[in-house]
């Protein structure tokens, strides 16, 4: 299958080892988010996102956070969420704001890993403005990726952490027959929404473990030959996802009623002519969910 994952085609450097020293660039791009959206200008009908800001408004703000070097230009991003609407539009026109999702068929791969690095590296700094050791207050260091305790008794580091969540599709074999997979259901307008199940990690468990537990308390289904298939980083607002199959040996699954609402089995060619009469959509495109089911699908048509 010949497809990148959404949010993880990085062609530019981190470069760590520039966090704590000031190296001067003779190019800076800063992007701009507001309240964890971005800017939309719009030119010759064609809408587009903000990618860089002029100097004069960058200079409005402290809260940038550095991304990386691509083609020896230094990249930040630009929280601008303190400054006014109308004093941002003195210096940029612009016609909306979106969330990275919602301006994904705006963007190329390249773009899509920059915004959603941008969003939860600037998440992060804002919703970890005090100490959870001791409650003070913490400053911002190694441009962004590191936050220290004011409080000289505590003088605790934090890093930026992310969630682990798996998300898998659960396949059965009848005896007869093509094989069937095991989709979440979401009822739309126009018919159903279909995702996989998925499930945040939690102290203890392998990622193995967290598949079967997950598995069992969504749809009370035992699997087994649990295999990974892939992961993507998710900043909405800080997870990783963790792609996985497995198998299970019956087809009579309960779904819990709390997460779950409606699920169904489906062969891939049932999967197809679905969509194809307008009646099942699957997951958003950017998802790992649309990934591994389409992958699945290729497998079994």
């Amino acid at each position: 299958m010949n497809r990148i994952q959404s949010y993880s085609n990085y062609d530019f450097d981190r470069a760590a080892e520039l966090r704590e020293v000031d190296t001067k660039f003779r190019e800076v791009s800063y992007i701009p988010i507001f309240k964890n959206d971005f800017f939309i200008i719009t030119s010759a009908l064609k809408d587009e996102v903000l990618m860089n800001i002029p100097l004069e408004l960058a200079s409005l703000t402290n809260q940038k956070y550095f991304l990386g070097v691509s083609n020896n230009k230094k990249i930040w991003c630009i929280d601008l969420s303190e400054i006014e609407l109308s004093t941002i539009a003195n210096f940029i026109s612009y016609s909306k704001l979106l969330c990275v999702r919602d301006c994904f068929h705006l963007i190329n791969e390249r773009e899509a890993s920059l915004l959603a690095y941008a969003k939860g590296i600037t998440n992060w700094n804002n919703t970890h403005q005090f100490c959870n050791n001791c409650g003070s207050t913490t400053i911002r260091e190694e441009k962004g990726h590191r936050r220290k305790c004011i409080n000289n008794l505590c003088n605790s580091l934090h890093f930026p952490r992310i969630n682990p969540a798996v998300i898998v599709l659960i396949e059965y074999k009848p005896k007869n027959g093509p094989p069937l997979c095991l989709l979440n259901m979401h009822e739309k307008e126009y018919g159903y929404m279909c995702s996989l199940f998925s499930g945040f990690s939690e102290i203890g468990e392998s990622l193995e473990d967290t598949v079967k537990r997950e598995m069992k308390e969504e749809v009370n289904l035992a699997v087994t030959n649990i295999e990974y298939i892939g992961s993507q980083p998710w900043s909405f607002p800080s997870s990783l996802m963790l792609g996985f199959s497995a198998k299970t040996e019956s087809k009579n699954f309960t779904i819990d009623n709390k997460e779950i609402k409606k699920a169904q089995w489906f062969s891939a060619n049932q999967i197809n002519k679905m969509v194809q009469e307008n009646k099942l959509v699957i997951s958003k495109k950017d998802s790992i969910s649309n990934y591994i089911i389409q992958l699945w699908i290729e497998k079994n048509s």
